[in-house]
């Protein structure tokens, strides 16, 4: 199967096709002119590679738990491991967002800096404000290392 088949067969990219294999994540088969040849089996392993990077883990972790995850048979220690690192990460993440909303909310509080009730004072319309500018995005990176 040609690298356009498998993209049609997934739901995934060329492009995302192409990344996983510079990752390491896939390793088709070439034909003497160059061209990707990739196997029935590589449907199982790119939807395996996108259920776990939709779970927050990154190319270099992924690429360590697919022989742990392959057929004939896995390896659950393996796979125990990486998932318990990464629900710990996870809720160590959740515990430090939780701690930052929670600075903001007593921040805003003192500052007095009420909710939005969609109300506006001195008689004004009673109408939803005019939405916010989004707020600038914070460039961490949550994805699980």
């Amino acid at each position: 199967m040609r690298i356009g088949e498998l993209a049609a067969a997934t739901g995934v990219s060329v492009r995302s096709l192409r990344y996983y294999e510079e990752q390491r994540l896939l390793a088709p088969a070439r034909t003497p002119a160059g061209q990707r040849v990739f196997v029935a089996q590589d449907v199982v392993v790119v939807a395996r590679i996108q259920e776990l990077f939709a779970a927050g883990f990154c190319s270099s972790v992924v690429r360590e738990l697919l022989p742990a995850l392959g057929a004939p048979e896995q390896d659950p220690a393996r796979l125990r491991a990486a998932f318990g690192v990464a629900v710990a990460r996870l809720e160590g993440e959740r515990a430090a967002v939780d701690a930052e909303l929670a600075a903001l909310r007593s921040l805003a509080a003192r500052l007095g800096v009420a909710p939005d009730t969609r109300v506006r004072a001195h008689g004004g319309p009673h109408d939803a404000p005019a939405a916010a500018p989004p707020a600038p995005t914070d460039h961490r990176d949550r994805r699980l290392r």
